[in-house]
């Protein structure tokens, strides 16, 4: 018969049933773990206690013939001996190899400065063996006729002195000047 109201029951009335025992469970559950809580607070108070009377009862034994003074300071607690002042309060020295590391870090540093500026001497360098070889380009692109003219003209000479130097015409030295300054004058 019991079976029977569980047929009857809809999706509903099912759902808020497992909603129900979940809180149940929740609730069940965070009980437990504040007794838990409370167990573990009372085994570290049982446990102080226990260490306390361990040590009375071991400073007993090692000393059987004490005076009455002796065994109440055993009964008290334990308190660490008062010094002036303790190692863990002080700052920390330096690490043995910080200034060793101190010196590698500046090393570093300027071999890292160093390197830049053998990588702008290496870029200078490139650009101008390009320059060059733009150089060499068009002179070996010019006629062979006027390749000497062109040479001349790239080292800077005037168009007079390539006119007589080459026995070109003095409008022909000045056309070869002019194409050898727009190839200086072009962007790489």
């Amino acid at each position: 018969m019991d079976l029977d109201v569980l047929a009857y029951l809809s999706w509903r009335e099912v759902l808020v049933a497992v909603v129900v025992l979940l809180v149940l469970y929740i609730l069940f559950s965070f009980l437990r773990i504040s007794r838990l809580k409370n167990e573990k607070l009372r085994v570290q108070e049982v446990s102080l206690h226990a260490a306390q009377s361990a040590a009375a009862a071991y400073a007993a034994v090692q000393e059987p013939a004490a005076s009455d003074a002796d065994r109440t300071f055993a009964s008290e607690p334990l308190k660490p001996p008062k010094t002036e002042a303790f190692p863990w309060n002080e700052p920390p020295a330096d690490p043995p190899g910080l200034h060793k590391i101190e010196t590698l870090e500046q090393d570093v540093a300027q071999l890292r400065r160093e390197i830049g500026g053998l990588r702008a001497e290496v870029q200078a360098l490139r650009d101008e063996q390009r320059r060059e070889l733009t150089k060499v380009q068009v002179a070996q692109n010019a006629s062979p006729f006027y390749s000497e003219a062109m040479q001349l003209a790239m080292q800077g000479q005037e168009a007079a002195d390539i006119s007589l130097l080459c026995g070109i015409s003095r409008g022909e030295a000045e056309l070869v000047v002019a194409l050898a300054r727009n190839r200086d004058q072009t962007p790489d």
